[in-house]
C-alpha cells in the first residue's frame, strides 16, 4: 500500500530517511527489503542477493519516492517543497483586498479571509454552536442564499481555524480600525484556549505604513508592501492573550460599562485596542440627539451638499481616524435612517423588490435630509425618542424609546437616558 506523506512533510527528513535506508542495506538489515524490492533490478532477487548487491544513494531515494507513490525522487522533492511552502504559514486576514495582495506577494502559505463582521449585529456572551452561527448569518443575510446556507458558511469558516495544527505558524494580519480589532480579540481569545502544540502564533498589527501619511488599512497596500510586513511579525505574548480575553468578554457583555472599566486599566499590550473600543462607544446614541458618531457625520456631510453616495462615503470615511466601515455597512446605516414613519433621509436610486435588493450601481444613489432629519441633526429632536431603536452594539441590545445607553461626548462616558 502506498504511504501517505505526513501533514507537514519535510524534505530534510526525507533525505534522512533515504540515508537511513542506505545504511540499513549496507548493514544487511532485513527491514530495508520491502522498500528495496520496489526497484526493478531487485524485484526477482532473493533477500540475500538484494542485501549483498551494491546500492547507491540515488537508488535509495528512488525507492523511497516510489514508496510514497511518486514516479521519481525529483517528483517527490517538487511535491514536498510545495507542501512545505504551503504548510509553513496560515495567514488570517479581515478583508478580501488585503488577502489578495498577500496571495500575489509571493509570501508562502495559505491565506484565509474572515468574513464575520463583529462590529455588526448581535455578539452576545454565552452563545455557541449553531445558535451563534444563526445569529451571525442573519447579519449577512443579504449576501447568502438563505439562513441555512449562511449557517453552513459560517460553520465551515469557523471550522477552518481548527486546521491550525497543519501549519508551522499562524500569522494574524490586522490594522488599527474597530472592525479589525474586534476580530483580533475574538481570535486571540479563541487561540488562547487551544493547545497550540508545535504551531507558533504570530501577530502583525499596524496603524501606519512608511510613505503613507493617511494610512487607512492593510487593504491599501500593494503586494510588495504587504510582503515587507512579514518580518515585522512577533510571537503573541501571554499578556496580549490575557488582554484580548478580557476585551472580548467586555465587548460581549450586556453592560457596556465593562468596556469603560477595561479602558481604565493598562491596555498597552494591544496598542490600538483602546482607541478602537472608544470608537465603539461613540456608536451608541448620543445624549444630544440620539445619533451615533457616523450617523451624525453622514447627516452633516449631506447638509453640506454632498448627496451622492460615493462623495458621502469618502467624506464620512475621511472624518474617521481609522475608518472601520465599508460601503455596504455605511449604506445599511443610511437605509435604516431612511426607513420607518419618521425618516431622517430620503434615498433616490435605490429600488427594493419583494424584500431583496436589485442590482444597483452605488454611484447612482443620492441622499437628502427630511425636515425630521434636519431637526435631529441640529439637536432639536431626538432620533431614539422619535423613532425608537432596535440595535445590537457588541453584546448590548438597545431597544425602545427610553432608558437606553447613551454616549455623552463631553463627559467621555456612557449614561442611561
Amino acid at each position: 500500500m502506498t504511504k501517505l506523506l505526513p501533514v507537514r512533510p519535510s524534505l530534510e527528513n526525507l533525505r534522512k530517511q533515504a540515508k537511513t535506508l542506505l545504511k540499513s542495506h549496507s548493514s544487511r538489515d532485513a527491514s530495508a527489503l520491502p522498500l528495496l524490492r520496489q526497484l526493478r533490478r531487485f524485484s526477482r532477487l532473493s533477500d540475500g542477493q538484494i542485501l549483498s548487491s551494491p546500492l547507491s544513494l540515488a537508488e535509495a531515494q528512488y525507492a523511497l519516492a516510489m514508496d510514497y507513490g511518486f514516479p521519481s525522487w525529483a517528483a517527490l522533492k517538487e511535491a514536498v517543497s510545495g507542501k512545505e511552502q504551503e504548510s509553513r504559514f496560515m495567514h488570517l486576514h479581515c478583508g478580501d483586498s488585503s488577502a489578495e495582495m498577500l496571495r500575489r506577494s509571493g509570501v508562502p502559505g495559505k491565506v484565509m479571509t474572515w468574513y464575520d463582521p463583529l462590529t455588526e449585529g448581535p455578539v452576545p456572551a454565552g452563545v455557541s454552536g449553531d445558535e451563534w452561527f444563526a445569529l451571525r448569518a442573519n447579519v449577512v443575510l443579504d449576501h447568502v442564499e438563505s439562513l441555512e446556507s449562511g449557517i453552513r458558511f459560517f460553520r465551515e469558516m469557523y471550522r477552518r481555524l481548527e486546521d491550525y495544527p497543519e501549519f508551522e505558524e499562524v500569522v494574524l494580519w490586522f490594522d488599527a480600525c474597530l472592525f479589525d480589532q474586534t476580530i483580533l480579540i475574538r481570535h486571540l481569545d479563541w487561540f488562547s484556549r487551544q493547545d497550540m502544540g508545535d504551531t507558533k502564533l504570530s501577530l502583525i498589527c499596524v496603524g501606519e505604513f512608511p510613505g503613507m501619511p493617511r494610512f487607512k488599512g492593510l487593504g491599501e497596500l500593494r503586494p510588495e508592501q504587504m510582503a515587507s510586513l512579514l518580518d515585522t511579525r512577533h510571537e503573541v505574548t501571554r499578556r496580549e492573550m490575557e488582554l484580548a480575553r478580557e476585551a472580548w468578554d467586555a465587548y460581549r457583555c450586556p453592560d457596556p460599562t465593562a468596556i469603560e472599566e477595561l479602558l481604565a486599566r493598562d491596555t498597552s499590550a494591544l496598542p490600538y485596542l483602546a482607541a478602537a473600543l472608544r470608537r465603539h462607544l461613540q456608536r451608541f446614541p448620543s445624549v444630544r440627539n440620539g445619533l451615533g458618531r457616523a450617523e451624525q457625520a453622514a447627516l452633516d456631510v449631506i447638509a453640506q451638499g454632498y448627496t451622492g453616495f460615493m462623495d458621502l462615503f469618502v467624506k464620512v470615511s475621511d472624518m474617521e481616524e481609522a475608518p472601520y466601515f465599508g460601503d455596504t455597512m455605511m449604506l445599511g446605516e443610511l437605509e435604516e435612517m431612511a426607513s420607518g414613519d419618521q425618516p431622517l433621509l430620503t434615498i433616490q436610486g435605490l429600488e427594493l423588490m419583494e424584500g431583496e435588493r436589485k442590482e444597483w450601481p452605488l454611484k447612482k444613489l443620492s441622499f437628502h435630509l427630511t425636515d425630521t432629519g434636519r431637526e435631529v441633526r441640529e439637536g432639536k429632536a431626538d432620533r431614539v425618542r422619535l423613532r425608537g431603536i432596535d440595535r445590537w452594539l457588541g453584546g448590548v441590545h438597545l431597544q425602545g424609546r427610553e432608558s437606553v445607553w447613551r454616549w455623552d461626548e463631553e463627559a467621555g462616558a456612557l449614561v442611561i437616558a
